[in-house]
């Protein structure tokens, strides 16, 4: 979804509205992904994280990439100026309002791609056999 949202905010000619429910799409799976790649620390007992997908948390974290600096706004401004009604997104201006979508899609791919090459394949099935 989240590639798909960022391919789809490449094409010209989207509706303002078609634009928006891309982006939304984006950010919050965008925001769904870091939270399963760099849990959070408010990870509930039914959350699924990378770490599940490794024998032991350490041997992911051993292999985790560090958090990308382009992926900062994603985990900072989703619930506020996406996920939430809050009054903080009256504060925001066209000048922020932008969003790097090709830097975090790449930054969040490659995150992907360590996960895929290093996750046991017994726990990980089929699913990620195309990353």
């Amino acid at each position: 979804m989240m590639v798909g949202a960022a391919k789809g905010l490449s094409q010209p000619n989207n509706s303002q509205f078609v634009i928006n429910a891309l982006l939304e799409s984006f950010t919050i799976h965008l925001r769904a992904l870091i939270d399963f790649i760099w849990e959070p620390s408010n990870v509930r007992k039914d959350d699924a994280i990378a770490c599940d997908f490794f024998s032991s948390a350490e041997q992911w974290k051993k292999v985790r990439p560090d958090f990308p600096a382009a992926l900062e706004p994603a985990r900072s401004r989703t619930g506020k100026e996406v996920a939430h009604l809050t009054y903080a997104r009256m504060k925001v201006t066209p000048e922020t309002k932008g969003w790097n979508i090709g830097e975090m899609t790449e930054a969040m791919v490659r995150a992907l791609k360590v996960f895929a090459d290093n996750a046991d394949k017994k726990r990980i099935g089929k699913a990620l056999e195309n990353l």
